[in-house]
């Protein structure tokens, strides 16, 4: 046992020696710790519960400021596209001869914090130079710029990405859930409070939400991404063969597959919810889904994304685009 989990049980023990002695004073004399001390304990396990009695870790000193300035940021990105093949070690002996002075260490971290730690990308970089410059691209460099970890998508509704996670349980609601999706090509977000996490649910929401959303934006839904949970199973994999749409599941433990809408869910939780639960108090299902919906509406035509799929445009903008050509056209 750890000190910390003995700091923990002691927590504990004071606030169940108050319930069974009926009296706080008596309990605080007997275990020589003071009211204040005991009301502080008692409030964190009624907001946050029993976890929330461990003893918090002090944060660790701030290191010290950064060393490179944008000069030698540029020295030492243009020495390894001059020289992809070279180390930390040769660069930093070069850079020395140029007169800048820049550890071996430091050189490597400014590689990997720029993406261009391993060699193989600093040649393919120099490849991708020389393409732009000459029009000299190999069939390696093809290959390999396809290996690149990017979302390869071209429109809406070549992959959207789907996802759960507990709202929590509300007095007088019960446990709720939110199903989640985000189309990868425009970060365009759909989102709905079910009641329990099932395959039933999960298709419901596949074909009366995300279907004909897509169908009144001009657009085919081909492909979906979830994990392997069991609400993406059974009556929703029925539900994609009958709509002739894609179902592509994450490797196990490999969360970050899926991280469009994982991302998605966690500023929902942190802009929405967090903020909403503690500004009004909730006693109905549909009251949960009205204001996701507010949410929602801002989040997708008003709220300032700088993703690279959406270059500053709000996701509305990027969805609704082939709808709005056509109408242009018909007019």
């Amino acid at each position: 046992m750890t000190i910390e989990d003995k700091v923990h049980g002691f927590r504990l023990h004071a606030l169940r020696r108050a319930e069974e002695l009926g009296n706080v004073s008596a309990a605080c004399r007997e275990l020589d710790i003071s009211r204040t001390v005991f009301y502080r304990w008692k409030k964190r396990l009624r907001a946050y519960g029993a976890d929330a009695l461990h003893p918090r870790r002090t944060s660790a000193r701030p290191g010290r400021p950064p060393l490179l300035g944008p000069v030698e940021e540029r020295a030492i990105v243009a020495t390894a596209l001059a020289w992809p093949t070279w180390g930390p070690n040769w660069m930093s002996l070069q850079l020395a001869r140029q007169g800048g002075h820049v550890s071996p260490s430091t050189v490597w971290r400014a590689l990997r914090r720029m993406g261009l730690g391993r060699r193989e990308t600093r040649l393919l970089a120099v490849e991708g130079q020389a393409a732009k410059a000459a029009g000299l691209l190999t069939e390696r460099t093809r290959r390999n710029l396809r290996r690149t970890r990017h979302v390869a998508v071209d429109e809406p509704g070549e992959l959207v990405c789907l996802d759960t996670f507990f709202i929590g349980k509300l007095k007088g609601v019960g446990q709720m859930w939110q199903i989640t999706a985000c189309d990868a090509a425009s970060s365009y977000a759909w989102a709905k409070v079910i009641p329990a996490r099932n395959a039933k649910e999960a298709a419901r929401f596949l074909t009366e939400v995300l279907v004909p959303q897509f169908t009144r934006a001009g657009w085919k839904l081909q492909r979906v991404l979830t994990d392997r949970g069991s609400e993406f199973k059974g009556e929703f994999d029925q539900a994609c063969r009958d709509l002739g749409i894609t179902h592509s599941r994450t490797k196990p433990r490999h969360a970050w597959t899926n991280g469009f809408v994982e991302r998605l869910q966690r500023t929902i939780l942190h802009e929405h919810w967090r903020v909403a639960f503690r500004q009004r108090y909730f006693t109905r299902a549909h009251q949960l889904q009205r204001s996701l919906a507010g949410f929602l509406r801002f989040y997708n035509e008003a709220r300032p994304h700088q993703g690279y799929r959406t270059q500053g445009r709000p996701p509305a903008e990027v969805f609704w685009g082939a709808a709005a050509q056509a109408s242009d056209k018909e007019a």
